[in-house]
């Protein structure tokens, strides 16, 4: 039951490489977009995932019940007063990198929230790889089971007009605006990194390996993942 985890830079085409790999090798793709519809879905559905032990649940039941579980264990409240998520959490969810680039003190009210919300995340995350078949996109997630077996880690890194270009077309930005939202979105994933794991994102040795989705292209960069796994797709 292979695990991948995929963690690169902003419009590198991670996201593509990602759910190609998950195609062939027949696995679950998890990205923050999935989490952040699970987290809409927790709830309203929580009474309806009360399932059989045995019955099998689809991709979307089954990361609510991690979100669910997840914020259950963190004990993780709210502003609103909400036991699992309070306002707005689906949206920081979304976000690539939910800190920003910001630098704050421990001791401050939203790095305590920061925190806890970041277990959250890692909890969602070893959930996952526990029950394996699945491509986990982001997230610091090589880190995160840097420890976990069988895994394999995935950098994903592409030259910057790939990355603007790739960006104008999934969002419909224009160029000055892609090159604003990767510039941010880097200093935000460096802060992330540089927070939760005292490391660079960028850092090789992080990694099992790295593709280039810039000039193998997606297909071919997503091929040779699978040839790593040693999986005949």
């Amino acid at each position: 039951m292979a695990v991948v985890t995929l963690n690169g830079q902003l419009g590198g085409a991670a996201r593509e490489v990602g759910q190609e790999v998950a195609r062939k090798i027949g696995a679950d793709y998890v990205d923050r977009l999935l989490l952040a519809e699970a987290a809409k879905r927790v709830g309203a559905t929580v009474s309806a995932l009360a399932e059989k032990e045995h019955e099998h649940l689809s991709l979307a039941n089954r990361l609510t019940r991690l979100v669910q579980t997840a914020f259950e264990r963190s004990a993780y409240t709210g502003s609103g007063g909400d036991p699992f998520f309070g306002p707005g959490v689906d949206a920081l969810l979304m976000r690539p990198y939910p800190e920003g680039d910001e630098e704050q003190m421990a001791t401050s009210s939203k790095e305590v929230d920061d925190n806890r919300f970041f277990q959250v995340i890692s909890d969602i995350i070893k959930d996952l790889a526990e029950e394996g078949n699945v491509v986990i996109m982001g997230r610091g997630s090589n880190l995160v089971l840097k420890n976990f077996p069988e895994t394999l880690h995935v950098g994903v890194v592409a030259p910057m007009e790939f990355r603007v270009e790739t960006t104008m077309q999934r969002d419909g930005s224009s160029r000055e605006e892609a090159e604003k939202y990767i510039a941010d979105e880097e200093r935000s994933r460096i802060n992330f990194f540089k927070k939760h794991f005292k490391a660079h994102p960028d850092d090789p040795i992080l990694y099992h390996m790295t593709v280039n989705p810039g000039t193998l292209g997606i297909e071919t960069s997503a091929n040779v993942i699978v040839q790593a796994l040693g999986i005949n797709p």
